[in-house]
């Protein structure tokens, strides 16, 4: 990106600070300085948003990132948060947003004098979301997802990630414990999704399974980075198993009536997650690292999660999707591109993030906690189905390309029947068969 965008990219910053920054503010403000209309928000919001996704990709594009750019960067995102976080006095505990406020301040010094990175992710990440939910608050845009206790586990998540990775930077923290205290929080997001769901808020339980798929997919790169302790591999299945097989599990039990059939489901379901992780595990030494056999259990846990959310009133549709989840992630002989190392490899392929996130909002705008839903299903259905729409087209070309072979003429099989030498004709069958074993057999080798 940063060789088609001929700015410096601390102008991006520059307009955030002195346009959109103030224009948000004021359009936030119990005043009404602005038209504080949801189009005139959530516009200024996404503008806030893409200046500074194009700031950071255009100087890492261009390598032109020094730390004074950075600095600035971060320092252009503290006005609105101060704001938000003043104007969410009222609906949220003012100690939890001080912490927040003050722990972001404090990273950024850390930074300053050399003691930290401005480049974490994922605490980025869970920082905006902290951010976003709040405004969301202030609006009172909420609804039944984002009410004040939901906000105030969110924000104890960002707090305890922000002082885990505070501790880190001044050497408290030894980093081999890294990748265990995001499992820990991937863990604590399991437990929260199920306390949720056995409150009938399925929206927020899907919410802390999200959350938790974060945590989860950084704690293996720590673990590739710093290394671990013994017992890491134990934690990652354990909160694994938590997150994306017994929290569902518990919110099926829910979903279904607290009845013997929800019980059924959702035992049936979460032993299913974790003989999924167990297979993993055992299989893990023997396989490419870059694919998984079958579909991860993140993402069959998430669709699960959010049909639950959008068929709660519709048990067959609930079922099927249920069943597909199943289905895929026992489909060892298909193989799934694991996303995190792809995307470690691929920078160019974060592009699509900002789009997305635009989509699942205009999904939560339009439609609701079941509209995010709908966006959140529909994006990892596609992921499972695409592997098998491929090989379905692969086999389709070969026949055709099989088909056309036998029906062209003057084959050398003539010369040697005028010789009486030739074999039996192959049966199109026949043909078709050893076709298709060759494509099996490509497939595998690949």
């Amino acid at each position: 990106m940063g060789d088609h965008v001929g700015l410096n990219p601390m102008v991006f910053s520059a307009i955030k600070f002195v346009v959109i920054t103030p224009l948000l503010i004021a359009a936030l403000a119990p005043v009404a300085a602005l038209p504080s209309t949801r189009s005139v928000v959530l516009g200024l919001l996404v503008a806030f948003l893409m200046l500074d996704y194009l700031d950071a990709a255009v100087a890492r594009g261009r390598e032109v990132e020094s730390k004074a750019a950075r600095i600035l960067d971060r320092v252009t995102d503290y006005p609105l948060l101060i704001a938000v976080a003043y104007f969410a006095v009222p609906l949220v505990d003012e100690r939890l947003l001080v912490a927040k406020v003050a722990l972001d301040f404090a990273l950024l010094g850390l930074y300053v004098i050399g003691r930290g990175r401005t480049d974490n992710r994922l605490r980025a990440g869970i920082s905006y979301a902290a951010l976003i939910a709040l405004l969301f608050a202030v609006q009172g845009w909420g609804g039944r997802v984002l009410t004040s206790q939901t906000i105030e586990y969110l924000l104890w998540a960002n707090i305890a990630y922000s002082a885990t990775t505070a501790a880190f930077y001044l050497g408290l923290l030894q980093k081999r414990f890294v990748a265990d205290a995001l499992s820990g929080a991937n863990l604590l997001c399991g437990i929260f999704s199920i306390i949720f769901a056995s409150r009938g808020r399925f929206e927020v339980s899907l919410m802390f399974v999200l959350l938790g798929t974060a945590f989860d997919g950084f704690d293996g790169a720590a673990a590739r980075r710093w290394g671990g302790t013994r017992i890491g591999v134990y934690s990652d299945d354990v909160a694994d198993g938590v997150n994306y097989g017994i929290a569902p599990g518990f919110a099926l039990y829910y979903v279904l009536g607290e009845g013997l059939s929800g019980l059924f489901v959702g035992i049936f379901y979460a032993v299913f997650v974790i003989a999924r992780l167990v297979f993993f595990t055992l299989n893990k030494a023997d396989s490419d690292p870059n694919y998984f056999a079958g579909v991860p259990s993140p993402v069959g846990g998430i669709v699960a999660m959010a049909s639950i959310v959008l068929f709660e009133h519709e048990p067959g549709a609930l079922g099927l999707m249920i069943g597909i989840a199943c289905a895929q992630m026992v489909s060892f002989s298909t193989h799934y591109r694991h996303l995190g190392r792809a995307i470690a490899k691929h920078r160019k392929a974060l592009v699509g993030a900002p789009l997305y996130l635009i989509v699942l909002l205009i999904g939560l705008r339009f439609g609701g906690p079941r509209g995010a839903a709908a966006v959140i299903l529909t994006g990892n259905l596609a992921y499972g189905f695409l592997p098998m729409v491929l090989a379905f087209q692969r086999v389709v070309s070969i026949r055709r390309s099989a088909r056309n072979e036998s029906s062209e003429p003057g084959e050398p099989g003539e010369d040697a029947a005028q010789d009486g030498e030739a074999e039996p004709p192959q049966t199109q069958g026949e043909s078709s068969q050893s076709s298709l074993a060759s494509a099996a057999a490509a497939d595998a080798s690949s």
